[in-house]
């Protein structure tokens, strides 16, 4: 049976849980979930703000980057005097700051399959979420070989992925769900390896399109942390130039190598690395 929240939390987080599909029991849910974020950019940065202000209960941050001065106009919780220092630790001072409430681990590594086994194996936490399937994962990178890595390790571990992208005036953003949602299909079934991508250093970025984006992210992280509504089976893509949304009704590729066999039913990938 859940406890009751604390006074001071329930005080903390009285208008959210106004809500009827949040309420106290999801508030409770809120502070026990676990969510790993890939990249601690413009796209990281801001849903990582908003997913403590929730009172998302334990965050972890992965990502090698340093801030930099290009980073300021888009990359809301970092400031000049943090230019030069690791991105994630910076990130992990202001959310506690904010919101002590939330549990934030910070690895400043890149993230690929190897990389992340090291960072599970030395988190209980993480650890404990990752094998139970109760850690959701957001893609807040900015290229396309860590999207295919961060997705090709969420369908290994059966965890729900939520994954983003931004360039310029334009986003998308999709949740990847082989549980609750087979027939969309993973990130691979819709972008191979090879797909011709721009992303914000090449192309540049609008800042206030990154804050959309994100929001939209997080929302959606929110929803199915709270199992509100069907797991989302759609591609949205956001247009800054016409402020518009379009969903687009997702596909399972049943040649898919990630996600698929011949037989269209779910593989693991063969790699040596393990857990």
């Amino acid at each position: 049976m859940t406890t009751s929240l604390s006074e001071t939390r329930f005080v903390h987080y009285y208008r959210q849980i106004l809500l009827p599909e949040v309420g106290e029991s999801g508030q409770q849910t809120l502070l026990q979930s676990h969510v790993l974020i890939v990249g601690v950019g413009g796209l990281g940065t801001h849903v990582a703000q908003q997913l403590a202000a929730a009172g998302v209960g334990h965050l972890y941050l992965m990502d090698n980057d340093k801030v930099e001065r290009s980073n300021l106009p888009r990359q809301v919780l970092f400031a000049a005097p943090d230019i030069g220092q690791n991105k994630v630790d910076i990130a992990k001072r202001q959310i506690h700051q904010h919101n002590p409430d939330v549990h934030v681990v910070a690895w400043p590594w890149h993230f690929d399959l190897d990389s992340v086994a090291i960072f599970i194996q030395q988190q209980p936490l993480l650890s404990a979420a990752l094998h139970q399937q109760k850690l959701t994962v957001l893609d807040c990178s900015d290229n396309l070989t860590t999207r295919h890595s961060v997705n090709l390790w969420c369908v290994e571990h059966k965890l729900v992925l939520v994954s983003a992208a931004v360039s310029a005036f334009c986003g998308q953003l999709l949740l990847v769900d082989l549980q609750n949602a087979q027939h969309a299909g993973c990130y691979r079934c819709l972008f191979n390896e090879h797909a011709i991508t721009q992303d914000c250093q090449s192309m540049g970025v609008l800042g206030p399109t990154v804050a959309v984006v994100a929001s939209m992210q997080a929302a959606l992280t929110l929803k199915h942390i709270l199992r509100v509504g069907a797991a989302d089976d759609h591609l949205h893509v956001y247009d800054g130039y016409t402020l518009s949304w379009r969903k687009l009704k997702r596909q399972r590729d049943r040649h898919c190598p990630v996600c698929c066999t011949p037989s269209n039913s779910p593989i693991s990938h063969q790699r040596e690395a393990s857990l």
